[in-house]
């Protein structure tokens, strides 16, 4: 069973490394996990979008051994990974996706757990497969939600924006925080123009029905790719 997961995985990473045949306007969800829209593509690190469209027996097999994904019965996680678009990447290396294809970009509750330096990067390889005048979604914890937890005493539950009460993998600990000023700058010194602030579920972004999540903690902004 190992032996085949392996050769399954070692196959898809070679099918996933270069895309040139994404279509022209397309829609990337990048660092998705499971949180999918239909006609988009999904990007992510983890074994789940490794093995999307294996044979069935081996999904169910991978939700039962995995912590991370009950949040959603064993059904609905076969059937995402089935029918949605997935691609196995790294976001911190050059995205396997051709210059200015994206209308959309959407990356939510990702950026932050990076240092500053590797979020930059990040955001610049977003505006280079954004077609001119595509728009990018960044999503994050606000840090100005943050400190006002601390200034109304909630004092554990601002730090666990910064620390984590036990040994943890480094993508679920956060490196970096940003405010809406912050954010901004970033999106500017990436090559963006028109950043604008925008409601939980609100803005040019297609599905944000679907995307969006955690209105109360999350700092939601838009910016384009100058044409």
């Amino acid at each position: 069973m190992l032996a085949r997961l392996a050769d399954r995985a070692a196959l898809l990473m070679t099918h996933n490394r270069v895309r040139r045949n994404v279509p022209d306007g397309c829609r990337i969800n990048l660092g998705s996990g499971l949180t999918v829209a239909p006609g988009w593509i999904h990007v992510d690190a983890s074994m789940h979008s490794l093995l999307a469209r294996a044979p069935v027996p081996l999904l169910r097999w991978m939700y039962r051994t995995a912590n991370t994904v009950k949040w959603i019965p064993e059904d609905e996680y076969v059937r995402r990974l089935t029918s949605h678009t997935f691609v196995h990447a790294d976001i911190t290396k050059r995205l396997p996706f051709p210059d200015g294809v994206a209308q959309h970009v959407y990356l939510s509750h990702v950026l932050e757990h990076f240092y500053l330096a590797e979020g930059a990067r990040i955001l610049r390889e977003i505006a280079r497969v954004l077609r001119p005048g595509g728009i990018a979604r960044i999503c994050v914890p606000d840090l100005a939600h943050v400190v006002e937890l601390y200034r109304q005493g909630m004092r554990r539950e601002a730090m666990s924006y910064f620390y984590t009460d036990e040994e943890a993998p480094a993508l679920r600990t956060h490196r970096y925080m940003y405010d809406e000023s912050l954010l901004r700058d970033a999106l500017m010194n990436a090559g963006f123009s028109d950043v604008k602030r925008c409601a939980f579920q609100q803005g040019e972004v297609a599905d944000l029905e679907v995307l969006d999540n955690r209105p109360e903690e999350t700092l939601y902004m838009e910016a384009s790719k100058p044409g």
